[in-house]
């Protein structure tokens, strides 16, 4: 079993750092998967690389430079008995790749979904593109329930698409640095509640939202702190409103550090799939303040494992916040259970296994 999977870039996102944790693991399993990034490398390339999973970059730094793409695909040796894609540039290219190599095509659909279901909006030659390309793609992999029916209303067939929930492994990164050096670094106090956002820093991820959230918590006297850690386009108007007692970190490729330094992760999104961020702070033992979208809720239980609010709650989202802090053993408590469901129903060994079964169904 020879799967190659393309992305435009394997960067620190969550839909990436799925993929930098399935590769090694379906090489272990036996399989001989290889990477394409069509742009950049990204920050995970080189570790997938050294995991022993074969890798290499296009270098196009446009969609338009199709001579850079036909030799990346004329070098593509041995031939892939399946390609997996994500993004509608590595979709495209990805086509190209599976009828060359005679190989089915698969989508691995990471798009977020919007509160009313619907998922988020493409640029228009995207959704163009993507329509003319559904009912020619031969499997579908979505990573939460939520997004079957809109897959469908975009023109991929139901019957083509299966849900493998995102899963996080026990045996992942492990923290470099010690967690009170981390805190430090970070501008936490011993007593102050660190409350973590992992998001790129775009308008539908609502970090502004989590900003008033700590500030308001600070306001009824609440000793968090809070920090962010991602890039985007976003950045420099969010630095200009920035409240005290929160910083933006900028992108960060030490997850794991930041996830074992924290006391809980926000994620006040408007646009979410089946994020990483929630199972890899579960997995942590964290508790998590998010608000409902995508699969968010049969993720994160509210009052069990954190607090699952309303879209646009942001005073929810501060009570939480308070709360947590004022409680530290109800804090412990739902980090526990959130652990726990994780690995119950979020394991990435159970996620691997049926990325295998799914790719070898697809080449008999």
């Amino acid at each position: 079993m020879r799967p190659l999977f393309v992305c435009p870039a394997l960067g620190v996102g969550g839909a990436e750092r799925h993929w930098a944790a399935l590769l090694p693991a379906l090489a272990e399993r036996g399989a001989e998967p290889s990477l394409l990034t069509l742009s950049d490398r990204g920050a995970l390339f080189d570790g997938v690389r050294a995991a022993g999973v074969p890798a290499r970059c296009a270098g196009m730094p446009s969609r338009f430079r199709l001579g850079r793409l036909r030799r990346a695909i004329a070098e593509i040796e041995p031939r892939p008995d399946v390609v997996v894609a994500y993004g509608v540039s590595a979709v495209l290219a990805g086509r190209a790749i599976a009828r060359r190599a005679g190989a089915p095509l698969v989508v691995n659909e990471h798009t977020p979904l919007t509160p009313d279901g619907r998922m988020l909006a493409p640029r228009p030659h995207q959704r163009v593109l993507g329509r003319l390309i559904a009912p020619r793609t031969d499997a579908v992999i979505a990573v939460a329930r939520a997004q079957v029916e809109p897959l469908v209303r975009r023109g991929y067939r139901r019957e083509r698409i299966r849900v493998i929930p995102n899963g996080v492994f026990d045996r992942g990164p492990e923290p470099a640095r010690e967690r009170g050096g981390v805190r430090a670094e970070l501008g936490a106090a011993d007593g102050d509640l660190l409350a973590l956002e992992l998001a790129a820093l775009r308008p539908e991820k609502r970090v502004d939202a989590f900003l008033e959230a700590v500030s308001a918590a600070r306001r009824a006297g609440a000793a968090v702190r809070g920090v962010v850690a991602g890039g985007g386009p976003e950045h420099r108007r969010l630095l200009a409103g920035l409240p005290e007692g929160v910083t933006l970190l900028g992108p960060r490729d030490d997850v794991p550090d930041l996830l074992a330094a924290a006391d809980v992760l926000c994620l006040l999104s408007e646009a979410e799939a089946l994020p990483m961020a929630i199972l890899e702070a579960m997995a942590t033992g964290l508790p998590v303040v998010s608000w409902d979208v995508g699969d968010v809720a049969h993720a994160a239980l509210d009052g069990e494992t954190g607090a699952v609010l309303p879209p646009g709650d942001v005073a929810g989202a501060a009570r939480a916040l308070a709360e947590l802090e004022a409680d530290r053993d109800a804090a412990r408590r739902m980090g526990e259970a959130g652990r726990r469901r994780q690995r119950e129903l979020f394991d990435g060994d159970r996620m691997a296994d049926s990325y295998l079964r799914a790719l070898e169904e697809l080449r008999r």
